[in-house]
């Protein structure tokens, strides 16, 4: 019988994850790179306090797997590989850390924030 999708019956298409978690883990990355390489302090001070925040909530093993997709590009199979951990064990850690990432980034509402100074601030009114 031929497939419509010759591909499908030979290779896994991968973990379903929403919208949401994937735009999380986006953000997540995004800061992750601004963290290490932004040239702009106020950008790279933002990215790292958004960073702290993100990682408080997720596990120290959420926060490893995220750190290598995020920082090194790896894929759920490179990260398979290189700790030698389950398949299904590294897809449900991640698929997980996005799931708590948007929950995160929609609480606190950092999801569609665009670092930057932004307008000055003065300390208070002075009359």
């Amino acid at each position: 019988m031929t497939s419509k999708y010759p591909l499908a019956s030979i290779e896994e298409l991968g973990p379903d994850i929403g919208f949401a978690e994937a735009e999380a883990a986006a953000l997540y990355g995004r800061d992750y790179r601004k963290a290490l390489a932004s040239d702009d302090g106020f950008q790279r001070l933002d990215a790292v306090e958004r960073l702290a925040r993100a990682r408080a909530a997720l596990s120290v093993q959420e926060v490893a797997a995220m750190d290598m997709a995020a920082g090194r590009g790896h894929a759920l199979a490179e990260i398979v590989r290189l700790t030698g951990r389950d398949p299904a064990f590294v897809e449900t850690l991640v698929l997980a850390a996005c799931a708590k990432l948007a929950a995160h980034y929609e609480a606190v509402g950092d999801a569609d924030d665009e670092v930057g100074p932004g307008p000055l601030r003065l300390p208070g009114p002075f009359l």
